[in-house]
């Protein structure tokens, strides 16, 4: 009896020492898990608005964690996870910390784009003010690299002011590529005349493009109403889309978008209503399939793995996965279930 009871004892501790492992030591992964949903309504207060009580609006968050070994089984041998290197994640001298207080920065800009979006769409005098396009860098080969730099605030194309980052892609969209362009440059406090070339652009069709990675420059929002969006620790822009939905469907009394059903959804949102892909669509799939949301909206980019992931985990055609490229096309699709 007493043999017994010792090899018991030796199995208990060999299991809470391969547990303590397992637990404890972390990878040089991150593993992107299953989240949390959350109510909209609960979320978003809109001056004059009215949140409805016949259906949910969803948005979605990720667990974003560093992986230990169990969760790194989990990410590299189910399809209920997803292994992201430390390096891709953060990014060279990045730390965690200032990944997170990046996420939280794009999250409060997030709030601002989705109110301008949404009240633009109702007819409101919203809008998106800049006093320039930055430059963050170029890409190389391209003919801004040598001719911009990193903190460079084009001003003018061709004589032509930019307010903001926008002004400059609607510009280059009645560019021939091959064209030659003069852009009028705010460099170390000086104004300088930048003459630059053109090459087709390699994400748009028929566009020409110069190759600087850009943003408007001392970005502000107009927002006649007093809108709230108050979302905690949860960060990133993934939101966005979403924010903007419930915003209309609180200010246009005629709406139901969600039409008595819980609808939920992910995407990024400009000033514009350009919704934009995400990170992490695989594990929202299943985080809304568990919330009981019948349909799920999701950016153009990220349709085909989400479909994929539905089929993966088995949920295919138990709820509706619908893509969208802009806030008028979330809009109609939602209108139409």
């Amino acid at each position: 009896m007493a043999k017994g009871w010792r090899w018991l004892l030796g199995i208990v501790l060999v299991a809470v020492v391969v547990g303590a492992v397992v637990w404890y030591t972390p990878t040089s992964e991150y593993v992107i898990l299953p989240g949390i949903t959350a109510n909209l309504n609960q979320i978003v207060k809109v001056q004059g608005g009215k949140p409805t009580a016949k259906g949910r609006l969803l948005m979605v968050a990720v667990d974003l964690q560093q992986a230990n070994v169990l969760y790194y089984l989990v990410g590299r041998y189910t399809p209920y996870g997803e292994l992201v290197p430390a390096s891709e994640l953060l990014g060279p001298g990045v730390s965690e910390q200032q990944y997170e207080e990046e996420n939280q920065a794009l999250m409060s800009q997030s709030h601002e784009m989705a109110k301008v979006a949404a009240l633009q769409a109702l007819g409101y005098p919203a809008h998106e003010t800049g006093k320039g396009v930055l430059v963050y860098g170029t890409e190389q080969g391209t003919p801004a690299a040598g001719k911009l730099q990193p903190n460079d605030v084009v001003t003018a194309v061709d004589g032509t002011p930019l307010h903001l980052d926008q002004d400059l892609l609607n510009y280059m969209g009645h560019v021939t590529p091959g064209q030659d362009l003069t852009l009028t440059v705010l460099r170390h406090g000086q104004d300088q005349n930048v003459k630059i070339g053109t090459v087709k652009s390699t994400t748009e069709k028929n566009h020409a493009m110069i190759g600087a990675l850009i943003g408007t420059y001392k970005v502000g929002y107009v927002i006649p109403k007093q809108i709230s969006i108050s979302t905690g620790s949860i960060s990133g822009p993934s939101a966005g889309m979403m924010f903007s939905l419930e915003i209309i469907n609180q200010l246009d009394p005629k709406l139901d978008l969600a039409h008595g059903m819980t609808v939920a959804g992910t995407g990024t949102i400009d000033a514009f209503g350009n919704v934009g892909a995400i990170g992490g669509v695989k594990e929202k799939v299943e985080t809304v399939f568990d919330s009981g949301a019948k349909v799920f909206l999701v950016p153009r980019g990220d349709y085909s793995d989400a479909v994929s992931e539905a089929k993966a985990i088995g949920i295919t055609g138990k709820m509706r996965i619908i893509p969208v490229g802009t806030l008028k096309q979330a809009l109609s699709a939602l209108k139409s279930l």
